[in-house]
């Protein structure tokens, strides 16, 4: 079977979940795990494509505007509207939106686990999807900074993984080592986003192994 459909079918199946979501998580995680009653629902597009025979996907550094998560390297994403049928849809839209790329184009394979995040108080699942070809990538001036194409390859190499220095967004005074991705010296992904690819790619190193076993 190809990637993909190994990949999709891996979807439909019991996710790693908070397992694999706290191999990235910050320390102070493990005390901020209870979803309080009002916590807001959102959703975030983990969009797939092939360019030169290797896998990448697609990252945003948001734009410095001084509201929670500002300036931090996530998934294109946000909150549920009302009019979004489903949490799908929401990634979706979003997606659309933040980085230009069209509904019709992206085909859904599944959802990762969903994440709580504190300092905003979401409850966020990542969308898995494909889309075919090099999109036409279109940044929103108000929510986007910078689009980054990242190779699969790079974003789960080992070497790049260390304990960084990291302010949270609710709480810019304080500091704190937390697990974290580093691309580049300015671009460091933590906190959800880096736990949600944690869990990406605790499933692909699952989909390699099976496949290697079978060979």
């Amino acid at each position: 079977m190809e990637f993909i459909e190994l990949l999709h079918e891996r979807l439909q199946q019991n996710l790693p979940g908070i397992d694999a979501q706290m191999k990235m998580a910050p320390p102070v995680r493990t005390k901020e795990m209870q979803v309080p009653d009002n916590v807001r629902l959102g959703a975030v597009m983990i969009l797939l494509l092939e360019q030169d025979k290797t896998w990448h996907t697609i990252l945003i550094r948001r734009t410095e505007d001084g509201q929670t998560h500002s300036g931090q390297i996530s998934f294109p994403g946000g909150k549920m509207d009302q009019t979004d049928e489903h949490l799908m849809a929401t990634a979706l839209r979003e997606c659309e939106e933040e980085i230009g790329v069209k509904i019709h184009e992206i085909e859904v394979l599944g959802n990762l686990s969903p994440l709580f995040i504190p300092p905003s108080n979401f409850l966020v699942t990542p969308t898995v999807g494909l889309i075919k070809g090099l999109p036409m990538f279109k940044a929103s001036e108000k929510e986007v900074q910078e689009i980054i194409k990242v190779p699969l390859d790079l974003l789960f190499d080992k070497s790049i993984k260390s304990e960084m220095a990291v302010r949270r967004s609710d709480n810019k005074e304080i500091s704190m080592l937390a697990p974290a991705y580093t691309l580049h010296e300015d671009i460091v992904i933590w906190g959800a986003t880096a736990m949600m690819i944690s869990e990406l790619e605790t499933l692909l190193a699952e989909i390699k192994l099976n496949e290697t076993e079978t060979k």
